[in-house]
């Protein structure tokens, strides 16, 4: 709220939206929505809110499919109280509406194509194992068992020794189910935090198989391998503060028992 008020954005109410990741909140009743960086692993080499504004900067000019930075006021990022501010667009979700798949997979076709240009650095998709490894040390996810933590590390290890993919193109790095909106405009990817380069089934490692038959020339092998890091990286990334909301701690137990070939209740 001050760094919206420094900039002249009159706000009556802080609305938080997420608290998973980083905080998101809406400014009301201004068409604001601040991203506040208060991740428990801020360290890690594929996770920048600076990169993703920039991304999505571009993005946006070129029309793309997404959540565009404010437009009013300077998007950021700014920096309060130790903290990095972004702000962005507030566009309104439509309540209850579903993901149609070939309207996803059409979104992203042309989010992969307006990042062709995109000449900002990246980070390789594959850095996110050394994050991984980084995470799993017990001082940074204390609450994992030893017994979790050695079988995370061995996958990790395995992963390192056996992944073979090409750095290919610029990513979204992270379109999963939780990072699109559906507006009244259709669909509209958001979080651009974990941009990179790696082959295109990085980005759909992170969908569903119904979206995956609108791109029939993707290695369907590769894209099984990189679910597997997905999983991996995701389970680091969970254990290091389970505690900070519900669906932290259960995103951190499915991904270990989807590593394990466990049965998802209800599966």
């Amino acid at each position: 709220m001050a760094v919206a008020s420094g900039l002249g954005v009159h706000v009556e109410h802080a609305v938080v939206l997420e608290d998973w990741n980083n905080t998101i909140i809406r400014l009301d009743p201004a068409s604001v929505v601040a991203k506040v960086g208060t991740s428990h692993f801020r360290d890690a080499r594929l996770e920048s809110l600076e990169r993703e504004l920039a991304v999505a900067e571009h993005l946006a000019a070129r029309g793309a499919p997404v959540v565009p930075p404010a437009r009013e006021v300077p998007p950021g990022p700014h920096r309060r109280d130790g903290f990095t501010v972004t702000l962005w667009q507030y566009v309104e979700p439509i309540a209850g509406g579903e993901l149609a798949a070939a309207e996803m997979a059409t979104a992203l076709g042309l989010v992969h194509d307006a990042l062709s240009d995109f000449d900002g650095p990246l980070p390789r998709f594959d850095v996110e194992l050394a994050d991984a490894r980084r995470l799993l040390q017990p001082e940074r996810s204390p609450s994992l068992t030893s017994v979790d933590r050695r079988f995370l590390l061995g996958v990790v290890d395995e992963l390192e020794a056996t992944l073979a993919a090409p750095v290919g193109r610029s990513l979204h790095g992270s379109p999963h189910a939780a990072n699109w909106l559906l507006s009244g405009d259709g669909p509209l990817l958001l979080d651009f935090e974990t941009a990179c380069l790696g082959p295109v089934e990085w980005d759909l490692a992170a969908l569903g198989d119904e979206v995956l038959g609108f791109f029939p020339k993707a290695d369907r092998t590769l894209i099984s391998a990189l679910r597997r890091m997905r999983s991996a990286c995701v389970a680091a990334k969970c254990w290091v503060a389970p505690e900070r909301a519900p669906e932290v701690r259960e995103a951190a137990n499915v991904h270990l028992m989807l590593l394990r070939g466990q049965r998802l209740d209800g599966q």
